[in-house]
């Protein structure tokens, strides 16, 4: 979910400008390319599956009237994913598993057209890119030490297409609220992830480089601050 708090500054002339804070879900779902993938080697497997995450940031939208605005910011996000693995030969003693979180930041810019439903009701669609920036690699190991994992970066910045559907209700006295939903696809891979499992002591099982999706699904929640509450500081 998002929460937004905003500020808008007007002139008889000029746009409104919003400023404003966020907070969302990265919700793990079997579409969108974010489906749990089961690895097999020969001793052993080892299953990845997403879990759910979170974003949080600052925005800046302009209004350039009550049908179109245009929203930029830097968000910052956590993927979560963990690893369940088991050996073929001893799968009643070897059984692992391990988790991960994967981070990086992005500069979404959307375009954002209104539908009006009602009396201040609108429906809410926007689309738009995200320029990711991605921390630094992770590493992990298995709560039995039998998972050796390693998400290096893919490269360190990246592209992603977003688009949000939502209702928005504006209130004049108390501001705005939206609720909605959002899908963010990588253009590319966001990580590339190196897995072993250690069967036998010393001896493991190396599996193939695993090229790490980063497609989710969120939902969002968003307030406005009323228009013109910083007019009347004045």
């Amino acid at each position: 979910m998002f929460f937004t708090s905003t500020v808008f500054c007007q002139g008889q002339n000029d746009k409104n400008h919003n400023i404003g804070f966020l907070l969302g879900s990265i919700i793990p779902i079997n579409y969108f390319g974010v489906s749990a993938i089961d690895l097999t080697e020969n001793n052993s497997t080892i299953k990845l599956e997403n879990r759910i995450g979170y974003n949080f940031g600052m925005i800046l939208k302009t209004d350039y009237d009550k049908n179109f605005s245009v929203e930029g910011g830097i968000v910052f996000y956590q993927r979560n994913f963990k690893l369940t693995g088991t050996s073929a030969n001893q799968s009643n003693i070897l059984n692992d598993t391990s988790s991960f979180s994967y981070i990086s930041y992005g500069i979404p810019l959307q375009a954002i057209i209104y539908v009006q439903l009602g009396n201040e009701l609108y429906m809410r669609n926007a689309i738009g890119v995200n320029i990711d920036f991605y921390a630094s690699s992770v590493a992990s190991k298995g709560n039995n030490f039998a998972i050796d994992h390693l998400s290096e970066r893919a490269r360190w910045i990246n592209g992603s297409i977003s688009g949000n559907l939502g209702i928005e209700k504006r209130d004049s006295k108390i501001g705005s609220y939206y609720v909605g939903a959002e899908v963010n696809i990588p253009i590319s891979a966001i990580a590339v992830t190196k897995l072993k499992f250690y069967y036998d002591g010393n001896t493991f099982d190396r599996y193939d480089k695993l090229f790490l999706r980063g497609n989710y699904f969120g939902i969002q929640f968003k307030y406005y601050l009323p228009v013109g509450m910083e007019n009347s500081k004045n």
